[in-house]
């Protein structure tokens, strides 16, 4: 598998099956909050922890604290914050819960591909 493939794996763990209802519902409750903090510690731990397993990341390459910070406040950003919704007003997309979904996923999956093609080179 290559970097990114790992990444999106660290991706729907961090996101989908570590993420509980607790969190998924507290993290709208403003900036901070103990679930939201809980949720994107979670997930930055998944995405290192994803990238630990081929190798992809070593002291040579990108210090494992850069690059934390950068998929804990790039998620916290898009999580905590009304973007998602800035956007879907933006572009008057419909309101539904699969559309929002769609967008936060993306916008998500183009955060993770910046950071491996500009951070993370393999």
């Amino acid at each position: 598998m290559n970097t990114f493939t790992w990444v999106l794996l660290g991706h729907f763990v961090g996101d989908w099956i570590l993420q509980n209802d607790w969190m998924a519902k507290g993290k709208k409750k403003g900036l901070l909050n103990p679930a939201g903090m809980a949720h994107y510690a979670i997930y930055t731990a998944a995405i290192i922890c994803a990238l630990k397993i081929p190798g992809a990341l070593d002291e040579g390459r990108i210090p494992y604290l850069a690059l934390g910070l950068a998929v804990f406040v790039s998620h916290w950003l898009i999580d905590a914050t009304d973007g998602v919704e800035r956007w879907m007003r933006l572009y008057r997309q419909t309101h539904l819960d699969v559309v929002r979904l769609m967008v936060d996923q993306t916008l998500h999956l183009l955060v993770l591909v910046v950071l491996v093609e500009f951070m993370i080179k393999v």
